[in-house]
């Protein structure tokens, strides 16, 4: 995986991510991807990448870590 953060021309923080085909296979397989945020300039902050099928699939994969503080953006219908 290559990691980066840049400026963008207005003045926004990009996070890039290039994800290898192994990692692909990876996160086909249920095995997220976690990196510390201080890899790339974003300190307290932990990255988690994961896939799944639909997007009620992934919130059962992440059903453990989510508390009353967890914020969740996206569409859970479909």
């Amino acid at each position: 995986m290559i990691k980066f953060t840049a400026t963008s021309g207005d003045g926004r923080t990009i996070l890039g991510m290039g994800l290898s085909h192994g990692n692909l296979d990876r996160l086909k397989k249920g095995e997220p991807i976690r990196f510390k945020g201080e890899d790339v300039g974003l300190d307290d902050v932990d990255i988690l990448i994961f896939s799944g099928k639909t997007e009620e699939s992934m919130a059962k994969q992440m059903d453990p870590m989510i508390t009353a503080k967890t914020i969740i953006k996206g569409n859970l219908d479909g």
